[in-house]
């Protein structure tokens, strides 16, 4: 019963006499098995053995690894069923037993899951469908309800039956055969040592392959363990001792070692790693080993420990021997490239991720979700894929030759509504050319499911070869993770294919299907730790690891320690019941806050010089996030001296600097704001261009956004705005009314007796127009929107009845400075400064004075704010107006078509002899009226000279309505 357990605090030197057992066995002639928790740890370690020359038979492997090596030398024949493929069968089981759908239990993302944890627990404790069956039986009627119990023993029970007609293993069966032929055959082991190292519990499997390869086998077996009796960092941990104690036959307690930790930190760390929530515990002076940081937001935080990280690094201090600790790194992942990069930190953060989060899986994804469900035709198959799903197809590198292609499409899908994969298919073939490999996929979808995993991953293959054809590439940065996605999507449709042989009912039957299950796969990405890189990891991938320096990250409340969660299909009451009733422990009840207590122990005993905690109080748009408590039970054991070093920075905090280094946005100052335009031929375009009323006031507005908006002309991806639309439909139907009231009464005039059939006139032009001016690209919203603008005009044309204008419309929609049949010429705001546009309306007065009419979706401005708010366009038509007609022209009006107020804004000139129902305010006297038109003239004048000059400047404050920038990623000034 050679089986020993070695066990102590974090700092009692486990590795070295374990790596000093493993000298031991190499110098016996033995082949010694290490066994690490991950690969990484697996590389590290096997990298410092080789530099001491002590591996020459000695293989480093994770448990998998160990498990497989059982499985060899034990000759079991059979392959295990993949991972997808149990997935499919739980899925599918699921469903048949009631435990998926609409009253599923646990929610429907974590249901298969649950079912596989559960199920690889009962295979690992070697229980049976039948004594699943009684043990639930006994506690449904204890409980007198069978609740789920019946469901689930029937999903087991079906499981099992499934794996037996399919003549596959799942990886528990797998393994439990492999150790039953071992204890039948002790001599296929060999008696190879068996060394395990930085588990901090193991699992029923695990403890069964300690028990029999020690005390079956009789080969050497070797375990370390944290842990110590009677402290409470360990007490989450008991479980796992107590179940290896009876199985050892030595063991030895290893105590605290005070070398463990540099010099400048022995006693600080080493205070900390022994009263580590033990009552009662002395105050110490922290000296500079332990470093608090307190970020009012997420980037805050990460900034602080970027600067504390790149003074250490300037220091001398080897990226490698630095850690980053947080308990989900994914989520953190974007934000800390960020920041790390902006310092020039080397890190290496490895996650796992799901296919859709490559290009490569993207792509595939998106042209299987292209092929219309049912019978394959395009035209009658359910289509469910989306634009987006065509076009990272599209835009997947090598796809398209040009990819700018693909930016057309997607313009144009989204300016006429094409939002569908079909319909996107359709407008790309119309311009383009026909898809054949989605035709290909829908050919072998008609086939059958073998033929479009075969098709599938041959798309594959075409997709990661299409951007390297031709070239000798090494793969690099993010290319390495298409290189993994490719194993990983190809391992995935091959498990498939094999299935498709035992089990076809478990294949996805269709491409939409088959884009379901590739979503789910996963694939290892980023960078693993490596000696010249700061390691950033969650803290149990810490347990077999020693750094100089570790950033504790994000310890906050709910976060570190965790919140209970409850299990998705049996609670722990409801385990307790059964064991209760039957004797059956599914799973040991696990204390949470005694295993976060554990977890937060390994993770502060494994730096040597340096610790740092880290956490911010709100997130990044300022809701409070409270620390964790555990900073509190760390600050409890030294005096207050640490909690005030702590270095803090506020939401939104721009400065700070550590070492030099300092992490700063742009200012006003320092931004490269936009400066004059000096290219000849942009210049020489300014001067010859004709201006229009709105494109001067853009300018007078702000510089820089009118250079966005009129010379860069970016195209919306979205249709034109509802309210745009709304207007040119709102011109072009009163025009048409005009014209036709004129032509039926001889007057354009808007009368009382004549509403009836103005009204009437208004919803047939409605009707003719809107042909040209959809409402919406949204089919529902059409009704409302129509009902609502021909309710606004139609109050508008009573409100004008009841006015009773003496005014005569005399022209509608009046171009002037265009080349088109009709149009008048331009009108010159000075020498080679042409003025273009389109007057609304121009009424005549029996005088022949003219009265301009421009008109406004509902606010119109008073002229009292026209130069102030540079609203220059009626006061430079009245000037066009007054230079090409060769009338005098004796006011100018907005005309609002909604609202409260519909009565005119603007300006009339007192001198003349109309007379309108218009605001008091707006008759100004000839003089001032005069004085309005030339100060408008002067700031469009104005603005055309810095245009011409090419003098491009920003203005903050009246950029955008009521303020503030447009393209602040492009202009970059702050008001």
């Amino acid at each position: 019963m050679p089986i020993t357990l070695l066990n102590g605090p974090a700092n009692a030197g486990k590795a070295q006499v374990l790596f000093d057992a493993v000298r031991a066995h190499l110098a016996r002639g033995e082949e010694p098995i290490l066994v690490l928790p991950t690969r990484a740890d697996a590389e590290h370690y096997l990298r410092e053995l080789t530099r001491e020359r002590a591996v020459m038979g000695l293989r480093v492997e994770r448990f998998a690894g160990l498990i497989e090596e059982i499985v060899r030398r034990a000759r079991i024949p059979d392959s295990a069923l993949s991972e997808l493929a149990r997935q499919q069968l739980i899925a599918q089981l699921a469903t048949r037993a009631g435990l998926a759908g609409p009253r599923a239990h646990p929610p429907a993302g974590g249901l298969s899951r649950a079912l596989g944890d559960l199920i690889a627990e009962l295979q690992a404790r070697r229980v049976s469908p039948q004594r699943l069956r009684g043990a639930l039986a006994l506690w449904a009627a204890a409980e007198g309800t069978p609740g789920i119990a019946a469901e689930l023993a029937e999903l087991y029970g079906s499981y099992r039956e499934a794996l037996a007609s399919m003549r596959r293993p799942d990886p528990e069966q797998r393994a439990l055969r492999a150790l039953d032929a071992l204890r039948r055959a002790p001599a296929l082991w060999r008696a190879t040592p068996v060394l395990m190292y930085g588990f901090d519990s193991l699992s029923d499997l695990q403890l069964d392959v300690v028990e029999t390869i020690g005390r079956v086998l009789d080969a050497p077996v070797t375990v370390s363990l944290a842990y110590e009796r009677g402290r409470v960092a360990f007490a989450g941990r008991a479980a796992t001792f107590a179940a290896l104690e009876p199985l050892a036959a030595e063991r030895r307690s290893l105590g605290a070692r005070a070398e463990y930790y540099a010099p400048s930190a022995r006693a600080p760390l080493g205070h900390l790693e022994r009263s580590l929530f033990e009552p009662d515990a002395r105050r110490v002076e922290a000296g500079d080993a332990l470093r608090l940081l307190e970020g009012g937001g997420e980037r805050a935080e990460l900034e602080l420990v970027a600067e504390e990280i790149r003074a250490l690094l300037d220091g001398g201090m080897p990226a490698g021997e630095i850690a980053v600790a947080a308990r989900s790194p994914e989520l953190i992942a974007d934000l800390l490239e960020e920041v790390f990069t902006a310092v020039g930190i080397p890190y290496a953060l490895q996650r796992r991720r799901r296919l859709p989060m490559s290009a490569l899986g993207r792509a595939l994804i998106g042209v299987l979700r292209c092929v219309p469900r049912g019978n394959g035709v395009a035209s009658r198959g359910e289509n469910v894929g989306e634009l987006g799903d065509l076009l990272a197809w599209l835009r997947a590198p090598g796809v398209l030759e040009r990819p700018q292609l693909a930016d057309a499409l997607e313009l144009a899908a989204r300016r006429c509504g094409a939002t569908g994969a079909a319909a996107a298919r359709t407008l790309w073939e119309e311009r383009n050319w026909t898809l054949t490999r989605v035709d290909a996929l829908i050919e072998s979808q008609a086939r059958g499911p073998r033929a479009l995993l075969e098709r599938a991953a041959f798309e594959l293959s075409l997709l990661f070869a299409a951007p390297r054809r031709g070239r000798a590439e090494v793969l690099e940065g993010a290319r390495v993770d298409d290189a993994r996605a490719l194993v990983g999507a190809r391992a995935a449709i091959g498990e498939l294919i094999e299935l498709a042989q035992i089990a076809p009912e478990l294949v996805p039957s269709d491409a939409v299907e088959l884009a379901r299950v590739l979503e789910r796969v996963e694939f290892s990405g980023g960078e693993a730790p490596t000696p010249d890189a700061v390691a950033v990891l969650d803290p149990l991938a810490l347990r077999a690891r020693r750094v100089r320096a570790l950033f504790l990250c994000g310890l906050q409340e709910g976060v570190f320690p965790a919140r209970t969660r409850a299990h998705a299909l049996l609670t722990e009451e409801q385990r307790r019941g059964i064991a209760q009733a039957s004797g059956l422990l599914l799973g040991e009840p696990e204390d949470q806050l005694a295993a976060e207590r554990y977890l937060l122990y390994a993770a502060v005993s494994r730096p040597e010089q340096l610790l740092a905690l880290s956490w911010h109080n709100a997130d990044d748009d300022g809701v409070p996030t409270p620390r964790s408590l555990f900073v509190d039970d760390v600050c409890d054991l030294f005096d207050a001296s640490l909690l005030e070093r702590c270095r803090r920075r506020a939401l939104g905090e721009l400065g700070g600097a550590h070492g030099g280094h300092a992490l700063r946005a742009p200012s006003a100052a320092g931004a490269h704001a936009p400066g004059g335009l000096c290219e000849p031929q942009l210049l020489a375009e300014l001067r010859a261009r004709p201006w229009s009323a709105s494109s001067l006031e853009g300018w007078i507005s702000c510089p820089v956004r009118w250079f966005v908006e009129r010379m860069l002309r970016p195209e919306s991806l979205d249709p034109d705005a509802e309210p745009l639309v709304r207007g040119a439909l709102a011109h072009a139907a009163l025009k048409d009314t005009f014209e036709e009231l004129r032509a039926q009464t001889g007057s354009a005039r808007i009368e009382p007796a004549k509403l009836d059939l103005a009204l009437e006139l208004l919803r047939a032009a409605l009707a003719r127009a809107e042909l040209e001016h959809p409402l919406s690209r949204a089919p529902e919203r059409v009704p409302g929107a129509r009902r609502r603008l021909r309710a606004e005009l139609e109050r508008y044309l009573e409100h004008a009845a009841a006015a009773a204008s003496p005014l005569e419309p005399h022209a509608l929609e009046l171009g002037f400075g265009f080349a088109e049949e009709g149009s008048l010429p331009a009108y010159e705001l000075e020498e080679g400064v042409m003025l273009r546009g389109r007057i609304d309306r121009v009424d005549l007065s029996a005088a022949g004075e003219a009265v301009v009419y421009d008109y406004k979706a509902s606010v119109a401005p008073a002229a009292a704010r026209w130069l102030p708010d540079h609203s220059v366009q009626v006061a430079l038509y009245m000037l066009a107006v007054e230079a090409l007609l060769g009338r005098p022209v004796a006011g100018g009006f907005y005309q609002p078509l909604s609202g409260e107020d519909l009565r005119a804004r603007g300006v009339i000139d007192a001198d003349s002899a109309i007379e309108l129902d218009c605001v008091r305010t707006d008759v100004r006297e000839h003089a001032e009226l005069r004085e309005l038109l030339d100060g408008s003239l002067a700031l469009a004048r104005e603005a055309a000279a810095e245009a011409r000059e090419g003098r491009l400047q920003a203005r903050p404050d009246s950029c955008a309505h009521k303020g503030g920038c447009m393209f602040p990623s492009i202009c970059r000034c702050e008001p």
